[in-house]
């Protein structure tokens, strides 16, 4: 149970630091400031937030679970097998969809 609240615990400050900065240059590329930079950032961020958020809450359920006395052997295959289908199925969608030249406006 410590192994799940320590993982928990670290993955939380993953998600709050990817995840507030994934927000923020996605803030300023709509806004138009430092496009080329915020764009960048935004784009490389997008997958690891994903990831982050992903091992937050398989965490904390394990940790809820483990808490209250239930170790379900299955529950860790799904979750792995989730996880793993979610970080294939970004990757299909990063590599093979072609990404527009103008996202935010008709060119």
């Amino acid at each position: 149970m410590e192994l799940y609240d320590q993982i928990r615990r670290i993955s939380f400050v993953f998600f709050l630091i990817v995840g507030l900065t994934h927000f923020l240059s996605g803030l300023f590329f709509v806004n138009g400031y430092y496009v080329p930079e915020s764009g960048i950032i935004n784009r490389v961020l997008f997958i690891p937030f994903v990831l982050a958020t992903l091992t937050y809450a398989f965490s904390n359920l394990k940790y809820h679970l483990a808490e209250f006395g239930k170790d379900a052997k299955w529950l860790n295959y799904t979750l792995v097998g989730t996880g793993v289908a979610v970080f294939l199925g970004l990757l299909v969608v990063e590599l093979f969809v072609v990404d527009s030249i103008c996202p935010l406006s008709q060119c």
